[in-house]
């Protein structure tokens, strides 16, 4: 399959992080480090698409025709730079996706604007689908009965067309220095008939006498391409998640070392981190039978809607309909963050997500 432009080459190596080289077109491109692993798509399944979405919504009625349509793509854009300083790469591929949409010779100037809105919603359900696959698989709150491997398996099994994926790999002469990426060693040029390519292989090539130094990379086109990646990489290294004992959002837990706040900016421009590190009210789940009752609770919904599904894809024995358990999850989630917050006492939280009628 050809590639076309933009698209990202992304190395990974023996530390956890993502070197990304973004490629704008043929003669710009740019360079990423991403870490932690995780990091990225965590914070894709977290991002707030509000804003975007009302813009987009804006434009459903719309009638397209030759007079408005220049300024309907406008807006388009508009609603996709809402996400340049909230998500890098997200921002980069939906900017790719609208680039390969508008300016598609094969496609009528009136289709073009529903397949803007089309995409704008596959990027909503392509949130939806990893933050499952994320709690699913590397939560260390849920299912914790199982193991890593089972929780990938039972979760293949659920989505089968998860494990249809193909990436596509190539190698590249890279700066590579004992299995690591030497990110110091990226030389970046506005113009690329500045490069000296002669210079810059004897510098890639000068801890080797004999060697190439020759890398795998992988090309990505999209951001379903690039969530997915990012998820395996996270699977094969055993990389887990968990929620914020504060604002409630997930973040990736990098290391072996305990956890419990994440570094976000909470309020008065300070992170979770410091703003937990002081408040009692704000200690870890182990510390609050409430937020023990919670997790119990959720644990065993999450066991009713997946309950043997997960092991066999033939057998239909969920008690809770995906339907009914994304909106109890949806409406439990809310309790447990007013809650934290202290909008609501342990009690009411418990009351309102233990009630049949909720459910």
């Amino acid at each position: 399959m050809e590639i076309t432009y933009p698209f990202a080459k992304v190395f990974t190596d023996s530390t956890n992080k993502l070197n990304i080289f973004f490629f704008h077109d043929a003669g710009h491109s740019t360079f990423q480090q991403i870490g932690d692993i995780g990091t990225g798509i965590v914070d894709f399944c977290e991002l707030d698409f509000s804003a975007t979405m009302e813009k987009i919504k804006a434009l459903e009625t719309v009638k397209v025709t030759n007079a408005n349509l220049e300024d309907m793509k406008k807006i388009y854009w508009e609603a996709v730079d809402l996400l340049k300083e909230k998500h890098s790469y997200a921002h980069f591929f939906l900017n790719g996706d609208l680039l390969r949409n508008f300016y598609n010779c094969d496609r009528p100037e009136d289709e073009k604007a529903g397949y803007a809105n089309f995409i704008f919603q596959y990027y909503i359900n392509l949130q939806a689908v990893y933050a499952e696959a994320l709690e699913f698989c590397l939560s260390n709150e849920v299912l914790s009965e199982y193991t890593l491997p089972e929780r990938y398996v039972m979760f293949c099994n659920l989505h089968p067309d998860f494990t249809h994926h193909i990436l596509r790999s190539m190698y590249s002469v890279a700066p590579m220095e004992r299995g690591k990426f030497d990110a110091e060693r990226i030389i970046q040029f506005n113009d690329p008939n500045d490069v000296d390519i002669k210079s810059v292989l004897q510098d890639i090539h000068r801890d080797s006498e004999h060697s190439v130094s020759m890398w795998q990379y992988f090309a990505i086109q999209s951001l379903e391409e690039m969530l997915y990646l990012e998820f395996m990489e996270m699977v094969k290294r055993g990389i887990r998640i968990k929620r914020c004992g504060l604002c409630d959002r997930y973040f990736v837990l990098a290391d072996k070392r305990k956890r419990d706040y994440c570094d976000r900016i909470f309020g008065n421009g300070r992170t979770c981190k410091q703003l937990g590190a002081k408040k009692r009210f704000h200690e870890n789940v182990e510390a609050d039978i409430y937020l023990q009752e919670f997790q119990r609770i959720y644990n065993r919904m999450y066991s009713r809607f997946y309950r043997m599904d997960a092991w066999d894809s033939e057998c239909q024995t969920n008690k809770l309909t995906e339907t009914e358990f994304k909106a109890w999850t949806s409406m439990a989630s809310k309790a447990r963050q007013e809650y934290k917050q202290g909008m609501i006492c342990g009690e009411n939280m418990v009351r309102m997500i233990s009630d049949d009628k909720n459910i």
